[in-house]
């Protein structure tokens, strides 16, 4: 099974970051990251019947963890996870 998901950034201050998160541009949920106590927080789900939104909230906490880890809090505009 193919995995898409993909983030888009709606804003970015100095307290937290957000992200829309989905399987395409028309079903998203809402997904932050709060810079000042770093933790992952869902906004909002993906309110859908044919999408589960645990699986693609994980896979954007993911994402969060590796731009916050390895590209040293580096939040890009748009972003997808494909495998």
């Amino acid at each position: 099974m193919a995995v898409f998901v993909l983030t888009i950034k709606e804003f970015e201050d100095e307290d937290r970051v957000v992200y829309f998160y989905g399987p395409n541009e028309n079903t998203m949920g809402r997904i932050e990251y709060d810079k000042k106590h770093e933790v992952i927080n869902q906004i909002s789900p993906i309110d859908s019947n044919c999408f589960a939104d645990d699986f693609f909230f994980k896979r954007a906490g993911r994402r969060f963890s590796r731009m916050v880890i390895r590209e040293n809090h580096s939040f890009v505009d748009r972003t997808t996870i494909e495998s």
